[in-house]
């Protein structure tokens, strides 16, 4: 029986990592209506928060760490496709 199934192989390929409003303001301890409206461009907007660029830069390094690891599973699960349709 092959390791990979459709469901199985769709999984991997939909379910990379993200980075939501949500993360952002958990990270920062603040509630995402707060980190919504520093990004908006009208007159109701709010101060982004303060030192926000370290944090997002310790984000953005994280982030980039954790695609690459989706990247290694994704490039393993091809060859393995491709392995398995050559033996079928």
């Amino acid at each position: 029986m092959p390791r990979w199934g459709f469901r199985s192989a769709t999984d991997v390929l939909t379910r990379g990592p993200t980075v939501t409003l949500a993360r952002i303001a958990d990270q920062f301890g603040v509630q995402l209506a707060t980190i919504a409206r520093a990004r908006i461009d009208t007159l109701n907007r709010r101060s982004a928060p303060r030192n926000w660029e370290g944090l997002i830069s310790e984000m953005a390094r994280a982030h980039a760490e954790e695609l690459e690891l989706h990247a290694k599973k994704l490039r393993k699960m091809a060859r393995e496709l491709v392995e398995s349709s050559r033996k079928s």
